[in-house]
């Protein structure tokens, strides 16, 4: 994969979860939370890292329901 922001060849890895599920929220009194992981289900993230900006980039599929 081709990195977004410098171009060069990224290297495919994953991310795990810890003890945690990984989660993305957002800022703000409303926020919105996302889980990527779960202890019954996926328990890694597919990601891809640059090293030569070091920036990464993970692509999931995300469920129709937020937690």
């Amino acid at each position: 994969m081709q990195c977004p922001y410098c171009n060069s060849e990224m290297e495919k890895g994953i991310i795990n979860q810890d003890r945690y599920p990984l989660k993305w929220k957002s800022e703000g009194p409303n926020a919105k939370k996302i889980k990527f992981t779960s202890f019954l289900e996926k328990t890694y993230v597919e990601a891809y890292l640059c090293n030569n900006c070091n920036k990464s980039v993970s692509y999931t599929h995300l469920r129709a329901h937020e937690t």
